[in-house]
Order: C-alpha cells, then sequence, then structure tokens
C-alpha cells in the first residue's frame, strides 16, 4: 500500500464505524464492526462534513492541543514534531484494525502496523496544520455529532454496545469525532481552489505489444484506414477496444499512462501520435497509438475525476507536511 493510502484507509474505517452505527444500528446482542478498505472510488461521506464554523470556540484538547513534551513514564510510539503518540493508543488502533479482519474471517495486510502506525503520524501532522491555522474543534460541535450517533444507534444500549464492539470508550470515540471534524475541515481549506472544470481531452487509443506492429498501424491509419477499426482488431485493451478504442474525455492527470495523456493533450483534432512506446516496471515495453477527437478548454469535472484531483491536491499538501517534519519512532515494526 502507497503512503498515501494510510490517511484514507484511516478515514474510510472511521466512515464506516459511523455508517454502521448511524444505518445498521446493532442489537444489544449482535453488534456491527467496521471493515477496512482500500482507497475508496469516492469521497467518503463521513469523512467529508460540512465545517463547522462557532462563534468564540472552545477547543476540545485531546484533539488539538498539542503537547510539547510527553510523560516520562508513559511508553512512545512515535514522537511528530515533539508531540508524543503513546504506545498503548497505537496498540489500540492496532486492536481495532486486526478486529475488524478478524471478524471478516480474514487476516490484514503483511505492512498493517505500518499503515497504522503512519496513519496515526498524519493524524498529527494535520492537527498540527490546523492547530497552526488557528482552526479547532469544539465541544459543542462534538456533542451534536455524538448526539447524531445515538440517535442513529437506536437506544442508549445499542450505542454502548457498538462501541464496545469497535473497542471504543466514549472518551476515545469523541477523539475520533474531533479527529473527523478537523481532518475535513483541514481538506476544506488545502482543496478550496481545486477547480470543477478544467481543459479535457476526448481521444481514442491503439494498444499494442509490438514496435512493428504499431507502426505498421499508423501507415494504415495515415493512409485512410479506420482507427476504430483497427482498435476493435488490435488493441490489447479489450475494453476500450469494443468501443475503438475510445477514452471519452479525459484530464492531463486522469489517465493510467502518462505518456499517453501527454501526447493527447500535445494534439489537434483528428490528428494522430507518433508511436509512443512505454517501458514497464519489468522492463518490457507496451505501444500506443492515439488520435484525438475533440477538445475542450474547460469542461466540468466528473465526481470521480474530481475525487481523484482532491486527493491529489491533499496528496501532494500532505507530502509537505512530512517533508518537514521532525518523526522519531519508538517502536520496530517487523510486516
Amino acid at each position: 500500500m502507497s503512503r498515501w493510502g494510510w490517511l484514507f484507509v484511516a478515514l474510510l474505517l472511521l466512515a464506516l464505524l459511523l455508517a454502521g452505527c448511524r444505518e445498521d444500528a446493532p442489537s444489544t446482542n449482535e453488534a456491527a464492526t467496521a471493515v477496512p478498505a482500500e482507497i475508496p472510488t469516492a469521497m467518503p461521506t463521513a469523512a467529508v462534513p460540512e465545517t463547522v464554523t462557532e462563534t468564540e470556540p472552545t477547543a476540545v484538547p485531546t484533539a488539538t492541543a498539542v503537547p510539547v513534551t510527553p510523560t516520562p513514564d508513559k511508553p512512545l510510539a512515535v514522537l511528530v514534531n515533539d508531540q508524543p503518540i503513546y504506545l498503548d493508543d497505537y496498540e489500540k488502533e492496532l486492536a481495532r484494525y486486526e478486529q475488524a479482519y478478524l471478524d471478516l474471517g480474514d487476516t490484514p495486510p503483511v505492512d498493517y502496523r505500518d499503515v497504522v502506525l503512519n496513519s496515526l503520524i498524519e493524524r498529527a501532522l494535520i492537527v498540527q496544520a490546523a492547530n497552526a491555522q488557528g482552526i479547532t474543534v469544539t465541544a459543542e460541535a462534538v456533542d451534536a455529532r455524538l448526539v447524531e450517533m445515538r440517535a442513529g444507534a437506536d437506544g442508549e444500549a445499542n450505542f454502548a454496545a457498538w462501541l464496545e464492539a469497535n473497542q471504543y470508550t466514549e472518551e476515545e470515540f469523541r477523539d475520533a469525532l474531533a479527529m473527523e471534524i478537523i481532518t475535513a475541515q483541514m481538506l476544506d481549506q488545502v482543496t478550496a481552489d481545486v477547480p470543477y472544470a478544467v481543459e479535457q481531452v476526448h481521444a481514442r487509443y491503439i494498444q499494442v505489444d509490438d514496435g512493428a506492429l504499431a507502426a505498421s498501424l499508423r501507415e494504415q491509419i495515415v493512409g485512410g484506414s479506420d482507427f476504430a477499426l483497427l482498435a476493435q482488431q488490435y488493441s490489447l485493451d479489450q475494453v476500450a477496444a469494443q468501443a475503438g478504442g475510445d477514452l471519452g474525455y479525459f484530464a492531463r492527470w486522469s489517465l493510467q499512462v502518462p505518456e499517453v495523456a501527454e501526447a493527447a493533450f500535445a494534439l489537434q483534432p483528428d490528428e494522430i501520435s507518433d508511436v509512443i512506446a512505454v517501458t514497464n516496471a519489468d522492463g518490457s515495453q507496451t505501444f500506443y497509438l492515439v488520435q484525438v477527437i475533440e477538445k475542450e478548454a474547460q469542461r466540468p469535472l466528473t465526481a470521480n475525476m474530481r475525487y481523484d484531483l482532491l486527493k491529489q491536491t491533499f496528496e501532494a499538501w500532505l507530502t509537505t507536511q512530512w517533508e518537514q517534519a521532525s518523526i522519531t519512532r519508538f517502536v520496530e515494526i517487523n510486516g
């Protein structure tokens, strides 16, 4: 899992916990548990709530305060810019993660200890950045969210059972809710300038694993052969091939093969690219031909495309936080 998965896995886990509490209220004998997952295809609703604005807020200390020095007699997992993350908090997060997989009858990924520790580091970085920007979470905002959770659980007994099943005390769950709110506020701030429309290209392509074949196909297309028909006959991408190699509209950053996107944006409608040779991770080569059908200077982004752009923007910001941070680990991660 890439480092960028850690934060979104953590947010998704919380989103699933919240959704389970709201939508599938457990009985006192059968409580809901979280399901770990990879990065979602759409931004989790619970992870991106509306920004809460309060007059003269009272900050929730456990969520927003950044201690300067750790308590000497408490073992540490990591220090993030002198902010301690204690070993027992790390172990509790590990237990929740492990329990979720156990409930699925599955085992966690090999690197899950690293996943959990890095998600805690990223949470600390986000809170520290929020503090620097004067962004706080109010006790009233957390109280309001907690009221929603209790109402969704259909009774105090069910809510208590749900907390126990997911290994939360009420205080720990309040901290999780505060973290959800403050992360959403930082995400809103960092991505405030992400546009809703960008330059996009509508193109089709052919993908083959033979350079000579690619050159021959280009000659045929230039000579008048139908690009779409050749894509149906020869392209290795069978899904796109069925539509004549049509990729639809895409932005510069939204294709898995950047070289194809770069070539497409350099073309005008009806133009054909030269053969594009791309070296794969295993050293083999794949060859592409691209034909542009249409271009739009400002085309609205689809929901998934804008989610990708939001994620990329937040990831770039988070990269900067990591690069500027002083991080000291006290636990050994052994796969």
